[in-house]
């Protein structure tokens, strides 16, 4: 268990990432991409995966080059639990060691509650839940062994903290991810790896934009989410970011097991 104290320690250092790896899943664009290039500019070799292959490789290569750290891109299906055993193996022997994961993939379908039959519950907590939390336990599996541990961060939403209309099964799935977050973050406290989800409010995002163009009805509904935040707009891929960024480091070191809130004042309401 940790127990330095940090209170000697400059800001800069304690937002420095450099000597760690980090793996984004779902990173070839918004949250995941801007997550990845937060931790990248902090000093971390990164990771990053996503079923768009050439997309999620071209990332890797711009993110390197411009951020002089090492990236690698790699493709991901998050509902195959073995390739996240693979990716996080990759990650330790490409470079050295597997020090943060950040589960962000996941997806958001619009559907009322009595149409979500089988198929389409399975499919999305395959994604949503069971990645994530396959994600989490083959982090911890090469976390435990390193001598300052590890971080792992859970996207989880703030329909994880309240229903939202025509997405039960992305509510129960997001509730999951909290409840895992908080058990993880007991059992893997001992070992010195910390736990942590965040919970964004409406993001604008390549995947919000498809979704909204697709149908009037989804258009209506995420405009009136997006008003309705009192800061006035929805948040940005980046606001996401750099509260990932600071869990990640050693700004948040005695936090674990917490859901931090990035909703524009969302919940207020």
């Amino acid at each position: 268990m940790n127990n330095k104290d940090f209170a000697d320690t400059s800001l800069k250092n304690l937002y420095s990432l450099k000597g760690r790896s980090a793996v984004v899943t779902g990173a070839a664009q918004g949250i995941g991409l801007s997550i990845a290039k937060r931790l990248a500019e902090a000093g971390a070799n990164v990771v990053l995966t996503d079923l768009q292959e050439a997309a999620v490789k071209k990332a890797a290569e711009e993110l390197a080059k411009e951020m002089g750290v090492k990236a690698i891109g790699v493709t991901h299906d998050v509902s195959d639990t073995a390739r996240a055993t693979e990716i996080a193996e990759l990650t330790q022997k490409e470079f050295g060691s597997l020090d943060i994961w950040v589960n962000n993939a996941g997806i958001f379908p619009v559907m009322d509650a009595l149409d979500i039959g089988d198929k389409e519950f399975d499919f999305l907590m395959n994604i949503n839940f069971r990645g994530s939390f396959a994600g989490a336990r083959e982090a911890a599996k090469l976390m435990q062994h390193n001598k300052n541990g590890g971080v792992i961060i859970n996207m989880s939403s703030i329909s994880g903290l309240k229903a939202a209309t025509n997405s039960a099964h992305y509510v129960a799935a997001k509730h999951a991810i909290y409840g895992f977050t908080k058990a993880f973050a007991r059992d893997l406290a001992p070992r010195n790896i910390r736990v942590l989800s965040v919970a964004p409010t409406l993001v604008d995002t390549p995947s919000v934009s498809a979704l909204e163009h697709g149908s009037h009805f989804a258009e209506e509904a995420l405009e009136h989410i997006r008003h309705s935040i009192p800061l006035g707009r929805a948040a940005y891929p980046d606001d996401i970011a750099r509260v990932v960024l600071f869990a990640a480091s050693d700004m948040a070191a005695f936090m674990t097991g917490s859901m931090l809130v990035v909703d524009g004042g969302d919940m207020v309401l």
